[in-house]
């Protein structure tokens, strides 16, 4: 952003008013505070110019002289840039912002200055494999887990007891540095505590001062019946534990299903493929199929049955976690076309061949006619 135009820094028009000026000052000094932007140093460097800028256009004289003889009019008449240090005229920033800034910097930090700043802990996930059977009934869920825990030995405070903390000689506890920016003054995060107000002397051994340590935790999760594939369920204060007595993340699992012999879920419905021969699709009866509690069901299906019917079995199929009625089962056909035919089959299915007006093939083509026939 490096530029003697003070009109292009702040992106104002030559013309521009003092409200205009000021308004474009506020959202680009807000936008480039180092406090916003810790450890930026084009950041810095930018709000710099944006202060020079702003102290020039916003003070008639000077624009004056601006507006006619450019930045090198300005430091020729003030003895340099420095000259801008000798201008009284500037306002503390609580007069511009009121507590803008502080409230803006110190959000979600633990509030106003000497306080510990906290912070919550990350949010973890994991996966739970489980049974269509276990997601039928509801199942509980163990898993391990490696998170961050509170250190027990220090209690979160890093030290080893209250002689290893002491106050910080910088800030002298406040958590805070005043500092001055041409004409305005600033207040951020002491860069020696990081805002704690206090600094550890002589650190916990346990977790070299970190407040926090890694840890493998085992818990149970409690699943319902009828949880469906990937569902994600939230175990508030699962995850790592806080910094300096912050709030433990969440902990969430995703659930997946485990591949089942014979059914396949389609939401609350469980569909069924039963394997039936070609003379009792042709002729109807019952077929046996199985039922995800355990044992086994009749239906019953008429002659003339044809291959990828579906009969529908209702409240056969899966639970719902909301409370409504089961789903149901869907029992689809699948033909089952004989491989070797022993002479009496092979008769029979010649003589049936020859009712529906089809001459039999020879015998030793019978492979690649039922191939073409029955697909």
């Amino acid at each position: 952003m490096a530029s003697n135009d003070y009109y292009r820094t702040l992106g104002v028009a030559r013309n521009a008013g003092d409200d205009e000026i000021k308004t474009a000052y506020r959202k680009l000094a807000m936008k480039h505070h180092p406090d916003r932007n810790p450890g930026n140093t084009e950041a810095e460097a930018a709000f710099k110019e944006i202060n020079e800028a702003y102290e020039v256009l916003s003070t008639p004289e000077k624009r004056q002289v601006y507006d006619q003889y450019g930045a090198e009019g300005l430091k020729a008449g003030a003895g340099g840039r420095g000259g801008f240090g000798g201008f009284q005229g500037g306002a503390d920033l609580g007069d511009m912002f009121g507590d803008l800034f502080e409230n803006l910097f110190t959000q979600g930090q633990g509030g106003g200055r000497g306080k510990p700043r906290t912070r919550r802990g990350a949010d973890l996930k994991a996966e739970a494999g489980i049974t269509l059977e276990e997601a039928f009934t509801g199942v509980k869920v163990p898993l391990n887990i490696e998170r961050t825990e509170v250190c027990r030995d220090c209690d979160g405070t890093g030290a080893r007891g209250r002689t290893g903390i002491r106050k910080c000689p910088a800030c002298r506890g406040a958590g805070r540095v005043q500092y001055s920016q041409g004409f305005f003054s600033f207040s951020q995060a002491c860069p020696d505590c990081g805002g704690q107000g206090e600094v550890i002397t002589t650190p916990c051994k346990a977790c070299g001062g970190a407040g926090r340590q890694k840890k493998s935790a085992s818990v149970n999760i409690k699943l319902p019946a009828g949880v469906e594939e990937g569902a994600v369920l939230r175990v508030s204060g699962g995850g790592d534990a806080g910094l300096r007595g912050g709030d433990s993340g969440d902990l969430y699992i995703q659930v997946s299903l485990k591949h089942h012999p014979h059914f396949e879920r389609q939401g609350g419905d469980l569909v069924y493929e039963a394997q039936v021969a070609l003379w009792q699709a042709a002729l109807g009866g019952e077929v046996d199929v199985p039922i995800i509690e355990g044992g086994r069901i009749k239906i019953r299906m008429p002659q003339g049955t044809q291959h990828g019917k579906v009969f529908r079995v209702h409240g056969q199929g899966m639970p719902s976690t909301g409370g409504r009625e089961r789903g149901d089962l869907l029992v689809k056909v699948k033909l089952e076309v004989p491989h070797d035919l022993t002479p009496r089959q092979r008769e029979l299915f010649e003589e049936l061949a020859k009712l529906a007006g089809h001459e039999a093939p020879p015998e030793e083509k019978e492979k690649g006619f039922f191939k073409k026939i029955l697909g």
